[in-house]
């Protein structure tokens, strides 16, 4: 599982230019380079499995919380695109997308208190691994989310962007 991954909370400008890299670097690079170091092996067996983790908000803008977001559709673009690229070879790629979930990230990417209490992790974990074994390229998990990502897709993308800034905005 492909799961090292933080987000940074807050107006693009207030947050340490240095911490949104770190976010890039752990969110994309480290996906990226974890996946190059074992996907050889597994395409050698003829077999194996990677899980990234994404996120729903790789579907959507998320002001406050852009650059993360933008992670995320990397993760799920690169998710998506590989599955497709080893299919063939014996190797099964998916890429995870929870919605908020019972875990540290919204303290550590400094947003507290506001958001809903979420799904377990281990009910996330859980949806994605059956995804995989499905042979699934992406999953989104819980209905909610399921719904949430489908209802933003009628949407202008720019409405979208503003329910989501209105949402998230600091108070």
């Amino acid at each position: 599982m492909n799961n090292a991954g933080f987000g940074a909370y807050g107006a693009f400008d207030q947050v340490p230019l240095e911490r949104l890299g770190e976010m890039v670097m752990v969110n994309v690079a480290a996906v990226v380079q974890l996946t190059g170091l074992y996907l050889p092996g597994m395409l050698r067996r003829g077999r194996g499995d990677i899980l990234i983790v994404a996120s729903t908000a790789a579907f959507q803008p998320v002001p406050y919380m852009s650059t993360y977001a933008a992670t995320k559709a990397f993760d799920l673009m690169f998710a998506q695109g590989l599955a497709e690229e080893v299919r063939a070879r014996g190797v099964r790629v998916c890429a995870l997308c929870p919605g908020t979930t019972q875990t540290e990230f919204a303290e550590v990417a400094g947003r507290r208190g506001s958001m809903r209490a979420g799904e377990s992790a281990q009910k996330v974990a859980q949806v994605g691994l059956a995804a995989l074994a499905a042979g699934r390229s992406a999953v989104i998990s819980g209905l909610a989310n399921k719904l949430g990502v489908a209802s933003q897709r009628l949407a202008p993308r720019s409405l979208v962007a503003r329910i989501a800034g209105a949402l998230f905005r600091p108070r």
